[in-house]
C-alpha cells in the first residue's frame, strides 16, 4: 500500500512537471561545411544542442572530408551537479588530429582552463575519493550501519581567507579522477591512460533562478555558538572558526544526492548547530529530504539511512513535519506514510558518527 501511494504521488508530480512550460525540452542542430584542418578538403561540423528540465548540453561532431572518420566531444550533464567530465576519444588524442580536438574543445568547453583547483572543488573531489556506501544503497560496499547509508570523509584545511566561489572553469584530468566522476557506460571505457576534462560550473551552487546569489559576501550566519558560525548558499555550507574557514558540505548527485535541477530548487534547508556538530535538511525534491550530520572538526559527513524516509507527508489529516526538529536531545522527524514521529537520541547519532572506522 505504501509503495502504491508513493507511486501515485510521483505520477501526480510528474503530470504537473510536464505541464510546466519551463520544463519543455529545447534543441537545435546546426550543420556547417568547412575545411577544419586546412587540408583543402571540406569537412562537416555538426553542432547538436539540447536542454531539458534536468539535463542539458551539446554534442559536436566533425566528419573528416578525406577519411570520413568521425570525431566527437559532448558536454551533456545532469543539472543536479556542478561538475561534469568529458572523456577525449582515443582517435582525438593522436597528434595528427590535434586541429580537430582544438576545434571541438572550443565548442564544448565554455570556461577558462585552470591548472589548480579551488577549495570548494577540492572538498568535492576529496569527499568523492572517501565515500562509503552502506546497506540500502545501490552499492552496499561496507555492510550494515545502524543509522547511516552514506559516509563521506573529506580532508581539507582550515583557510585564513573567507571562502569564495571562482568563475566557472575546467581542468585537464585522466585515469582515476575521470573514472570516479564519470557515469553510465562511459565508465567501462576509461583506463589509466584515458584523458579528458572536468568542468566546474560554480554559479549553480550559489542560488536558483528565482533566488539568485552572485557572491558569498552578503551572507550572514544561519547558526552560531561560541566556537563556530555556519553560513549557507542554495547548495553549499561552510563554517567559520574564529578567523579561519572551511567548506563543510556541497550538494552533489554523486555524493549524497541533490535536486534534479540546481537552478529550480534549493537543496540546503534548515541547519542546526550543536556543539561541534551540524545537522542539515537537504532537499531532494519532490517531497522527500535527506538528513545530513557533520562533525566540524574531523569533517566526517553522514546521511541518515534512507530506511527512515524523512518526509513532510505522513498520510494523516494533520500532515507531517516540514523538517526535522531537535527536541529533548533527540532528532525528531516524520516518516513517509507513518503517523508516529520518529525519534533518535542525538548521543547515539553523534557517537556512531565519531566511532566510524576510517580507511
Amino acid at each position: 500500500m505504501r509503495n502504491f501511494l508513493k507511486a501515485l504521488v510521483f505520477l501526480q508530480l510528474l503530470s504537473v512537471s510536464l505541464d510546466n512550460p519551463l520544463n519543455a525540452q529545447q534543441s537545435s542542430i546546426d550543420t556547417t561545411r568547412v575545411d577544419v584542418n586546412n587540408d583543402k578538403i571540406i569537412d562537416t561540423l555538426i553542432d547538436d544542442w539540447s536542454n531539458g528540465s534536468a539535463f542539458g548540453g551539446r554534442q559536436v561532431t566533425i566528419i573528416d572530408g578525406k577519411s570520413k572518420e568521425e570525431f566527437t566531444l559532448n558536454n551533456f550533464q545532469g543539472l543536479c551537479s556542478a561538475i561534469n567530465t568529458i572523456k577525449i576519444p582515443e582517435n582525438l588524442l593522436l597528434e595528427a588530429n590535434k586541429t580537430f580536438l582544438d576545434t571541438l574543445k572550443n565548442r564544448v568547453l565554455y570556461h577558462k582552463k585552470r591548472d589548480s583547483i579551488d577549495a570548494s572543488l577540492k572538498w568535492i573531489i576529496s569527499a568523492k575519493n572517501h565515500k562509503k556506501y552502506f546497506e540500502n544503497t545501490y552499492s552496499n560496499d561496507f555492510g550494515e550501519h545502524p543509522f547511516f547509508d552514506i559516509i563521506l570523509e573529506p580532508s581539507t584545511s582550515w583557510e585564513s581567507s573567507k571562502p569564495s566561489l571562482p568563475e566557472s572553469y575546467y581542468i585537464e584530468v585522466k585515469g582515476d579522477i575521470l573514472q570516479k566522476f564519470s557515469s553510465g557506460s562511459e565508465m567501462d571505457s576509461i583506463t589509466d591512460k584515458s584523458k579528458g576534462f572536468l568542468t566546474y560550473f560554480t554559479p549553480s551552487l550559489l542560488g536558483t533562478r528565482w533566488n539568485p546569489l552572485k557572491t558569498l559576501d552578503s551572507l550572514r550566519p544561519v547558526a552560531k555558538n561560541k566556537e563556530y558560525k555556519i553560513f549557507k548558499t542554495a547548495h553549499t555550507v561552510y563554517v567559520q572558526k574564529r578567523n579561519t574557514y572551511r567548506w563543510l558540505f556541497i550538494s552533489d548527485s554523486g555524493l549524497t544526492g541533490a535536486p534534479d535541477s540546481f537552478s529550480r530548487w534549493e537543496s540546503i534547508g534548515k541547519i542546526e548547530l550543536i556543539d561541534h556538530y551540524v545537522i542539515i535538511h537537504q532537499d531532494v525534491p519532490p517531497g522527500s529530504y535527506n538528513i545530513i550530520l557533520i562533525n566540524i572538526e574531523n569533517q566526517r559527513v553522514a546521511r541518515l539511512d534512507g530506511k527512515y524516509e524523512p518526509h513532510y507527508n505522513n498520510w494523516t489529516d494533520e500532515g507531517g513535519m516540514e523538517t526535522f526538529e531537535v527536541i529533548d536531545d533527540q532528532l525528531v522527524f516524520s516518516e513517509y506514510g507513518e503517523p508516529e514521529l520518529h525519534k533518535i537520541p542525538l548521543k547515539e547519532l553523534f557517537e556512531n558518527l565519531d566511532n566510524h572506522k576510517s580507511d
